[in-house]
């Protein structure tokens, strides 16, 4: 009977040893699959209006149950000795669907007083996926001509 107590002995370790990897792969596989935040940028087209207001097709995702939103700007690429024009929007979180999968908005940015697009201007468009805190957690750029 005695040779059965180092059998258990090294059975019992296999097993702690492998339960322990269990656990650890999925402590660190979950926050892998929980960090659905994402953000692309696609169409960016100058609306109508006096002054025009430039509008960006977003393709979003983010994690079920945070609080977060989408912002973006658009900024011109002026000439030498010119100020760039700016453009700004948000889509606040009660607006989005926070489900990790990617879903898409038309967000409308609205120029700063005095600043103005027109057609044919080079424009970037930066959006992000933003806390309440002012933390990204997601960001992406493009340059277009509107």
């Amino acid at each position: 009977m005695k040779p059965a107590r180092p059998v258990r002995r090294v059975a019992g370790t296999a097993v702690t040893a492998l339960l322990l990897a269990a656990g650890a792969v999925g402590a660190l596989a979950s926050p892998a699959v929980a960090k659905a935040n994402s953000v692309a940028v696609g169409k960016v087209a100058l609306g109508a209006g006096r002054p025009a207001v430039v509008t960006a097709e977003i393709a979003y995702s983010c994690d079920p149950g945070s609080d977060v939103h989408l912002a973006a700007t658009a900024t011109s690429r002026p000439a030498k000795g010119h100020r760039p024009a700016v453009a700004s929007g948000t889509l606040a979180n009660k607006k989005l669907v926070c489900d990790a999968r990617v879903h898409r908005a038309r967000l409308v940015l609205h120029p700063k007083p005095g600043a103005t697009f027109h057609k044919k201007d080079r424009a970037t468009v930066a959006a992000s996926v933003v806390t309440p805190r002012g933390a990204h957690y997601a960001d992406a750029r493009r340059t277009v001509t509107l």
